[in-house]
């Protein structure tokens, strides 16, 4: 889509969609967690999100929940949103944990189902889909 047919609203929109994905991140996130009481999550806290195309429409900016995730009442990851308009796909986070980083992207279409994909230290460029197997491989690496 180039810039000279974006509109106003579409931009409001896929603002709305991302923050609705996050959403439903953290949700799936919680509900892989939620047999396991030593683990726990929150997220209070938040980022600004007001990336250029918001700007360039003036859109307002937009609260963006981080989500942190504890065991044993220790934070030992972080998952925060980087950006939604990110070159190649659908927004990005970074989980953020004491054994290093990984890069999560969306590689679906826009307003289609989340596809989403991690990329590591041993996967960069490869890059594995983002599934509780996964997460739990990042868990056990802290």
């Amino acid at each position: 889509m180039s810039n000279k047919k974006i509109t106003k609203k579409q931009v409001e929109k896929r603002v709305q969609d991302w923050k609705g994905r996050i959403v439903n991140l953290h949700s799936l996130i919680s509900k892989w967690l939620k047999n396991n009481p030593e683990y726990s999550i929150k997220n209070e806290s938040s980022i600004e999100m007001y990336e250029e195309l918001m700007q360039k429409f003036q859109v307002p900016k937009e609260s963006i929940k981080i989500l942190d995730i504890y065991y044993k009442n220790h934070i030992i990851a972080t998952i925060k949103p980087i950006g939604l308009w990110i070159v190649g796909t659908n927004g990005r986070l970074d989980i953020l944990y004491k054994g290093g980083s990984v890069t999560l992207v969306d590689k679906s279409e826009q307003f289609k189902e989340p596809e989403w994909f991690a990329y590591g230290k041993i996967d960069k460029n490869k890059g594995n889909p983002f599934n509780q197997k996964y997460f739990q491989k990042i868990l056990r690496n802290n």
